[in-house]
């Protein structure tokens, strides 16, 4: 067991580094795809007070799509709402408390600070994928890593740990379909953590599992799984479902983070845990983007020195006054110094492409545009009639296949379109179908009949 002077110190190298990290993320956020669909369909919602049938402003016929995450549209809707600075504003604010919790659940379970500062710091790299830019996802890392907090409090000794994980897992299923990874966390958990209180488990995994249908597409929401997981990218492994490559550095970092992470945590982790590893080293060879979760389950164990984690119930760490007031100023300076960062780049963390709807808006009227993600997400939250767009899921089968063929291979698709806007790379292959360059701008060419 650590001893007690160790646990009346403040964290402060490991939140120094936490600071650090963030205010180094300030200086590099971008708004990405996967965003700013969900923004249209809570600034829907807000001006209607109804939430519409399907994703706003795209003109492809769309499925019967349920809509499980309205919590999250309005979050990122107000988020928007705020200015320029708005979603990577909220988006660093998450991943601040994420890291945080980090810090928190490592130290509980024995870590050292320069540990723990070293096990953030392989976390950041290895994500920063995901960290840098900002995307639907980002409402589920917080869930996560609390998710994961409580379950290995529960292990320690604190019962009542458990009985917050089902209302948790509500909130969850509100905001993000990752929800998904958190239950099959829990499910390990249940299975595998011993004999110890099953029962007690396994309620609260049959609360949990419920919980899933406790949103805005009720019964439906199931559905909204299958669509997501069965959708034309996943099915080929590319954009946001793309496998790790050693020929892509930040998958390079990712793999390494994470090897280095399970060499730290190894002598610390239990049989359940060794199963979550598993799973999620599976998860993360299906799609890179799920690496994440892998380096948040391994960072707070990692911090451990072998035959120091604690295993009992019994301390939590109490800072005191004099901690709390101290950390209460070191947040409030790094408040102020990434607000500085982020006003500083205002005009550079816009949604992606949002430099061309006024042009658009004269070139294309009513008509119909297609265009290249994330940009085509942007044209449709500013008003304009896109062809097609995230969540591409919404979709039927051929229109996926249309938009990725587009995406990947510059293909216009033989349908009614006033204006494209691709990579500069697809231009020869875009006019040799007919199309004539009038405009580029931020990395965008926009081509007209």
């Amino acid at each position: 067991m650590e001893d007690p002077e160790h646990r009346t110190r403040g964290p402060w190298v490991a939140t120094s580094a936490v600071l650090l990290w963030v205010a180094a993320l300030a200086a590099l956020v971008i708004l990405g795809a996967d965003l700013m669909w969900v923004v249209s369909f809570g600034d829907a919602v807000r001006a209607d007070g109804t939430v519409p049938a399907q994703v706003p402003n795209l003109v492809a016929p769309q499925a019967d799509w349920p809509n499980p995450v309205v919590l999250a549209e309005l979050l990122l809707s107000c988020g928007h709402s705020l200015g320029r600075a708005g979603l990577a504003g909220l988006h660093l604010l998450i991943v601040a408390a994420t890291l945080l919790v980090v810090v928190g659940d490592g130290r509980r379970a024995g870590g050292r600070d320069v540990r723990l500062a070293v096990a953030v710091s392989l976390l950041v790299a290895g994500a920063s994928a995901t960290l840098v830019v900002v995307r639907f996802p980002s409402l589920s890392l917080l869930p996560f890593v609390v998710l994961v907090a409580l379950l290995r409090a529960w292990d320690r000794g604190h019962r009542r740990a458990l009985w917050l994980v089902p209302p948790l897992m509500v909130l969850w299923g509100n905001l993000h379909g990752a929800v998904l990874v958190g239950l099959a966390v829990l499910g390990v958990f249940v299975l595998a953590a011993g004999r110890r209180d099953l029962l007690l488990r396994v309620g609260a995994g049959l609360l949990s599992l419920l919980a899933l249908v406790a949103t805005s597409a009720g019964l439906r929401t199931p559905e909204y799984y299958v669509s997501a997981l069965g959708n034309e990218a996943a099915a080929r492994g590319t954009d946001l479902w793309s496998r790790p490559s050693l020929t892509h550095p930040l998958d390079v970092v990712l793999l390494l983070a994470a090897l280095l992470l399970l060499l730290g945590a190894a002598r610390s982790l239990r049989l359940w845990e060794w199963l979550v590893v598993a799973g999620l080293v599976v998860g993360t060879a299906s799609a890179a983007r799920h690496g994440v979760w892998l380096l948040l389950f391994l960072a707070p164990v990692a911090s451990v020195a072998a035959g120091t984690r604690l295993r009992e119930s019994g301390r939590w760490f109490r800072p005191t006054p004099r901690a709390v007031l101290s950390s209460a100023l070191a947040g409030t300076v790094a408040l102020g110094g990434v607000g500085t960062i982020l006003d500083q780049r205002a005009e550079w963390i816009g949604p992606p492409g949002e430099s061309l709807v006024p042009i658009l808006r004269q070139a294309a009227g009513d008509g119909t545009v297609l265009a290249v993600e994330p940009a085509a997400e942007t044209f449709a939250q500013q008003g304009l009639q896109v062809w097609v767009a995230n969540p591409i899921d919404a979709f039927d089968g051929p229109t996926q296949v249309r938009f990725l063929d587009f995406l990947h291979d510059c293909r216009v698709p033989a349908v009614e379109l006033v204006a494209v806007v691709v990579q500069p790379r697809c231009v020869d292959q875009v006019t040799a179908q007919g199309w004539t360059e009038t405009v580029r701008r931020d990395g965008l060419v926009l081509l007209e009949r």
